[in-house]
Protein backbone atom coordinates (compact mmCIF):
# COMPACT_ATOMS: atom_id res chain seq x y z
CA UNK A 1 0.00 0.00 0.00
CA UNK A 2 1.33 3.46 -0.89
CA UNK A 3 1.42 6.06 1.60
CA UNK A 4 -0.06 9.61 0.48
CA UNK A 5 0.63 12.74 2.15
CA UNK A 6 -2.77 14.09 2.12
CA UNK A 7 -1.58 17.91 3.51
CA UNK A 8 1.02 17.61 0.05
CA UNK A 9 -1.62 16.85 -2.18
CA UNK A 10 -3.35 20.60 -1.19
CA UNK A 11 0.15 22.17 -1.79
CA UNK A 12 1.72 20.62 -4.53
CA UNK A 13 0.75 20.43 -8.13
CA UNK A 14 2.98 17.59 -9.08
CA UNK A 15 2.62 15.74 -6.44
CA UNK A 16 -1.21 15.95 -6.51
CA UNK A 17 -1.04 15.09 -10.30
CA UNK A 18 1.02 11.82 -9.54
CA UNK A 19 -1.35 10.55 -7.22
CA UNK A 20 -4.47 11.19 -9.30
CA UNK A 21 -2.58 10.01 -12.57
CA UNK A 22 -1.92 6.46 -10.62
CA UNK A 23 -5.30 5.90 -9.67
CA UNK A 24 -6.31 7.42 -12.71
CA UNK A 25 -4.07 4.93 -14.27
CA UNK A 26 -3.33 8.00 -16.42
CA UNK A 27 0.23 7.67 -18.05
CA UNK A 28 2.23 8.29 -20.47
CA UNK A 29 0.47 6.17 -23.07
CA UNK A 30 -2.42 8.38 -22.13
CA UNK A 31 -0.30 11.39 -23.29
CA UNK A 32 0.68 9.59 -26.12
CA UNK A 33 -2.52 8.93 -28.01
CA UNK A 34 -4.09 12.45 -27.26
CA UNK A 35 -1.18 13.29 -29.25
CA UNK A 36 -1.71 10.79 -31.56
CA UNK A 37 -5.27 11.91 -31.98
CA UNK A 38 -4.30 15.71 -31.95
CA UNK A 39 -4.40 16.12 -35.94
CA UNK A 40 -7.14 14.37 -36.27
CA UNK A 41 -9.38 16.46 -33.65
CA UNK A 42 -7.62 19.67 -33.39
CA UNK A 43 -9.51 20.24 -37.07
CA UNK A 44 -12.49 19.62 -35.12
CA UNK A 45 -11.99 21.96 -32.40
CA UNK A 46 -14.15 24.86 -33.84
CA UNK A 47 -16.68 22.95 -34.55
CA UNK A 48 -16.52 21.42 -30.77
CA UNK A 49 -15.80 25.18 -29.60
CA UNK A 50 -19.40 26.41 -31.05
CA UNK A 51 -21.36 23.20 -29.46
CA UNK A 52 -19.94 24.68 -26.00
CA UNK A 53 -20.69 28.12 -26.47
CA UNK A 54 -24.21 27.18 -28.00
CA UNK A 55 -25.03 25.38 -25.31
CA UNK A 56 -23.80 28.15 -22.46
CA UNK A 57 -25.31 30.78 -24.38
CA UNK A 58 -28.75 28.78 -24.74
CA UNK A 59 -29.03 29.10 -20.89
CA UNK A 60 -29.63 33.03 -19.37
CA UNK A 61 -27.59 32.20 -16.45
CA UNK A 62 -24.82 30.93 -18.15
CA UNK A 63 -24.91 33.82 -20.80
CA UNK A 64 -24.51 36.39 -18.60
CA UNK A 65 -21.83 35.10 -16.38
CA UNK A 66 -19.89 36.16 -20.09
CA UNK A 67 -21.28 39.74 -20.48
CA UNK A 68 -20.52 40.76 -16.72
CA UNK A 69 -16.83 39.11 -16.70
CA UNK A 70 -14.45 40.67 -19.44
CA UNK A 71 -11.30 39.65 -17.20
CA UNK A 72 -8.25 39.66 -20.46
CA UNK A 73 -10.44 41.09 -22.97
CA UNK A 74 -9.51 44.38 -24.22
CA UNK A 75 -11.60 45.00 -27.36
CA UNK A 76 -15.29 46.36 -27.60
CA UNK A 77 -18.38 45.67 -25.11
CA UNK A 78 -21.86 45.92 -24.94
CA UNK A 79 -22.98 49.49 -23.25
CA UNK A 80 -26.20 48.39 -22.21
CA UNK A 81 -25.84 47.30 -18.16
CA UNK A 82 -27.00 43.50 -17.85
CA UNK A 83 -27.02 43.26 -21.23
CA UNK A 84 -26.65 39.59 -22.64
CA UNK A 85 -26.06 40.67 -26.18
CA UNK A 86 -22.16 39.94 -26.24
CA UNK A 87 -20.20 41.93 -29.17
CA UNK A 88 -19.20 39.14 -31.84
CA UNK A 89 -15.58 40.62 -31.35
CA UNK A 90 -15.87 39.28 -27.60
CA UNK A 91 -17.28 35.93 -28.50
CA UNK A 92 -14.67 35.63 -30.83
CA UNK A 93 -12.10 36.00 -28.57
CA UNK A 94 -13.85 34.02 -25.57
CA UNK A 95 -13.93 30.89 -28.36
CA UNK A 96 -10.78 31.69 -29.68
CA UNK A 97 -9.25 30.89 -25.28
CA UNK A 98 -11.38 27.98 -25.30
CA UNK A 99 -10.19 26.33 -28.69
CA UNK A 100 -6.38 27.41 -27.43
CA UNK A 101 -6.63 25.11 -23.94
CA UNK A 102 -8.41 22.33 -26.22
CA UNK A 103 -5.64 22.19 -28.37
CA UNK A 104 -2.67 22.78 -25.71
CA UNK A 105 -4.89 20.02 -23.82
CA UNK A 106 -4.66 17.27 -26.96
CA UNK A 107 -0.82 17.91 -28.38
CA UNK A 108 0.66 18.57 -25.02
CA UNK A 109 3.69 15.92 -25.08
CA UNK A 110 5.24 16.40 -21.40
CA UNK A 111 2.72 17.41 -18.33
CA UNK A 112 5.06 19.23 -16.39
CA UNK A 113 4.84 21.33 -13.97
CA UNK A 114 4.56 24.51 -16.31
CA UNK A 115 1.69 22.71 -18.14
CA UNK A 116 0.04 21.39 -14.87
CA UNK A 117 -0.18 25.13 -12.98
CA UNK A 118 -1.56 26.07 -16.69
CA UNK A 119 -4.37 23.88 -15.68
CA UNK A 120 -4.48 24.51 -12.27
CA UNK A 121 -4.50 28.18 -12.62
CA UNK A 122 -7.86 27.53 -15.13
CA UNK A 123 -9.49 26.53 -11.89
CA UNK A 124 -7.89 29.55 -10.17
CA UNK A 125 -9.59 32.19 -12.57
CA UNK A 126 -12.45 30.70 -12.88
CA UNK A 127 -12.86 30.51 -8.76
CA UNK A 128 -11.56 33.87 -8.35
CA UNK A 129 -8.58 33.27 -6.47
CA UNK A 130 -5.57 34.49 -9.15
CA UNK A 131 -4.71 37.61 -9.27
CA UNK A 132 -7.22 38.76 -11.77
CA UNK A 133 -9.80 39.80 -9.83
CA UNK A 134 -13.57 40.14 -10.74
CA UNK A 135 -14.21 36.68 -12.26
CA UNK A 136 -16.10 34.59 -9.75
CA UNK A 137 -18.30 31.54 -11.36
CA UNK A 138 -20.20 28.95 -9.38
CA UNK A 139 -18.67 25.69 -9.58
CA UNK A 140 -21.45 23.86 -11.14
CA UNK A 141 -21.53 26.02 -14.12
CA UNK A 142 -17.71 24.83 -14.66
CA UNK A 143 -18.68 21.25 -13.44
CA UNK A 144 -21.26 21.23 -16.24
CA UNK A 145 -19.74 23.00 -18.88
CA UNK A 146 -16.06 19.95 -18.50
CA UNK A 147 -19.05 17.73 -18.19
CA UNK A 148 -20.86 19.07 -21.67
CA UNK A 149 -17.00 19.71 -22.94
CA UNK A 150 -16.19 15.75 -22.62
CA UNK A 151 -19.54 14.33 -24.25
CA UNK A 152 -18.79 16.77 -27.01
CA UNK A 153 -15.36 15.63 -27.73
CA UNK A 154 -16.57 12.46 -27.19
CA UNK A 155 -19.29 12.47 -29.63
CA UNK A 156 -16.74 13.53 -31.91
CA UNK A 157 -14.42 10.16 -31.79
CA UNK A 158 -17.33 7.81 -31.46
CA UNK A 159 -19.09 9.08 -34.49
CA UNK A 160 -16.71 11.14 -36.78
CA UNK A 161 -15.44 9.49 -39.57
CA UNK A 162 -11.17 10.37 -38.49
CA UNK A 163 -9.75 7.24 -39.91
CA UNK A 164 -8.16 5.86 -36.42
CA UNK A 165 -8.24 2.60 -36.54
CA UNK A 166 -10.23 0.98 -33.32
CA UNK A 167 -7.67 0.48 -30.46
CA UNK A 168 -6.62 3.51 -30.98
CA UNK A 169 -10.24 5.25 -30.82
CA UNK A 170 -10.71 3.29 -27.86
CA UNK A 171 -7.41 4.59 -25.96
CA UNK A 172 -8.22 8.38 -27.26
CA UNK A 173 -11.96 7.89 -25.23
CA UNK A 174 -10.39 6.23 -22.04
CA UNK A 175 -7.42 9.09 -22.18
CA UNK A 176 -9.80 12.12 -22.82
CA UNK A 177 -12.23 10.84 -20.25
CA UNK A 178 -9.48 10.48 -17.86
CA UNK A 179 -8.13 14.04 -18.53
CA UNK A 180 -10.78 15.93 -17.82
CA UNK A 181 -11.76 13.73 -14.53
CA UNK A 182 -7.85 15.47 -13.90
CA UNK A 183 -9.18 18.87 -15.31
CA UNK A 184 -12.33 19.05 -12.97
CA UNK A 185 -10.51 18.20 -10.24
CA UNK A 186 -7.70 20.91 -10.52
CA UNK A 187 -10.91 23.09 -10.72
CA UNK A 188 -12.42 21.57 -7.47
CA UNK A 189 -9.50 22.35 -5.75
CA UNK A 190 -9.86 25.81 -6.16
CA UNK A 191 -13.20 25.74 -5.42
CA UNK A 192 -13.72 23.04 -2.39
CA UNK A 193 -11.24 23.64 1.05
CA UNK A 194 -10.85 20.71 2.81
Amino acid sequence: MENINAAQLDTDIQYRFAYLSKFLNFTQDDISVLNKIAPVVVPLVPTVVDAIYGNLFSFDITKSIFANNTVHFKGNTTTTPGSLDLTPERVTFLKDMLGTYLKKALSQSEWNKEFLDYLSHLGKIHANKAASGNVNISYIFMNATLGFAQHVLLNALLTSDLGLDEGTKIAAILAVNKFFWIQNDFFTMHYISN
